[in-house]
């Protein structure tokens, strides 16, 4: 396997401004990216921006050589944090810029950030507007995404998951994060066995309960074994590198990504040499 097998996600990369992150991510190797605009961490698509704001960064985007392979963002919630209808226009124009890019999946988070996990989330209301935010995902030929589970946030374990989805319209699918199921304290196999058939993208960073921002390694997931499994029907999904990460021990966040990629070759490796008798 080689880098130009993975998608990068531009969170790794924030400390530049977009252009220079996509140049970073082409000089890395990378073919693809997911491009992220993500409230107050990294906003390279300007999440809260004007529709001009969104056409400029388009514009940057369509001039690299790089593949979109999807746009992560964060617009605010549906769950009755923020104003759902401001929501949905911001969903409307991340859409857009979607398209212009042409970028085939948009993946929004699963509710507003949260402090008290024992609530029971507001699925009915979330799905109503996600399933509004899946109409206009269609009209333009984008796929939507929610990612889910999502540690921190209201659908944060399998259970709460599989409510949302039997609200949700089928077109409507899952972002698959290893890191947000690991640090829920959940299994990651028994996820994707749940899920497998709704998983449009698949994010990877490391964890244990509690800690989803472990370098890969530093974690307890394994990596060979999610890999065989992802593999194991013909799944022919983006994996996309998105390292958030605190307490890194390498030099640089490039230095980092590299040993990712390093390290789940050596762990596609593993996934696919037959166990001894």
């Amino acid at each position: 396997m080689a880098v130009s097998d993975y998608v990068v996600s531009t969170v790794c990369l924030r400390r530049y401004p977009l252009g220079e992150a996509l140049e970073v991510a082409a000089a890395l190797g990378f073919d693809a990216i997911d491009l992220v605009g993500l409230r107050g961490l990294c906003e390279h698509v300007p999440v809260m921006g004007s529709t001009k704001d969104l056409m400029d960064a388009a514009a940057i985007v369509r001039s690299s050589d790089l593949r979109p392979a999807s746009v992560n963002a964060d617009p605010g919630s549906f769950d009755g944090h923020d104003d759902q209808r401001a929501v949905l226009g911001r969903v409307e124009r991340l859409l857009d810029f979607a398209a212009d890019v042409a970028a085939p999946i948009l993946v929004l988070p699963a509710g507003e950030k949260r402090t008290e996990p024992d609530v029971a989330p507001a699925v009915g209301l979330m799905a109503e507007w996600m399933n509004r935010s899946g109409e206009l995902a269609r009209s333009r030929g984008i796929r939507l995404a929610i990612e889910a589970p999502y540690f921190g946030r209201p659908i944060d374990r399998i259970s709460r998951t599989t409510d949302l989805l039997a609200e949700l319209e089928p077109s409507i699918e899952l972002a698959f994060d290893v890191s947000h199921v690991a640090g829920a304290g959940e299994s990651v196999p028994d996820a994707l066995r749940l899920f497998r058939d709704q998983v449009a993208v698949v994010h990877v960073r490391d964890a244990v309960a509690g800690d989803i921002r472990r370098v890969l390694g530093a974690g307890e997931i394994d990596f060979a074994g999610f890999l065989g499994d992802l593999s194991a029907d013909g799944w022919m999904g983006d994996v996309v590198l998105e390292l958030e990460t605190r307490n890194s021990p390498f030099v640089s966040k490039e230095a980092e990504v590299l040993a990712a990629v390093a390290l789940l070759d050596a762990a596609r490796t593993r996934s696919f040499i037959a166990p001894e008798h």
